[in-house]
């Protein structure tokens, strides 16, 4: 069983995990609406890899007896002064 204060860690490392996963995707949106296709298919890719360490995470959490609490998530920036700003 996990001790409370690791799980409410993990639990918060879950929700920046998520977050990073909805900025990538943010990020993913913009490139798409200034035509650059190529970095929108990359910033897909790194939101997905964050949702994986979430699985990792939930797992991790599970497999040792202990509660997966989801939070709220904050919304991410949307906009940008430039393709590069984004970086």
């Amino acid at each position: 069983m996990l001790k409370k204060e690791i799980q409410d860690a993990l639990n918060e490392q879950i929700n920046a995990e998520i977050y990073s996963s909805y900025l990538y995707y943010s990020m993913s949106a913009y490139y798409a609406s200034v035509g650059l296709s190529g970095f929108s298919h990359w910033m897909r890719i790194q939101a997905l890899e964050e949702l994986t360490h979430v699985q990792k995470f939930m797992a991790f959490i599970g497999d040792r007896g202990g509660r997966t609490l989801m939070q709220p998530v904050d919304g991410p920036q949307s906009e940008w002064e430039s393709p590069l700003a984004v970086f």
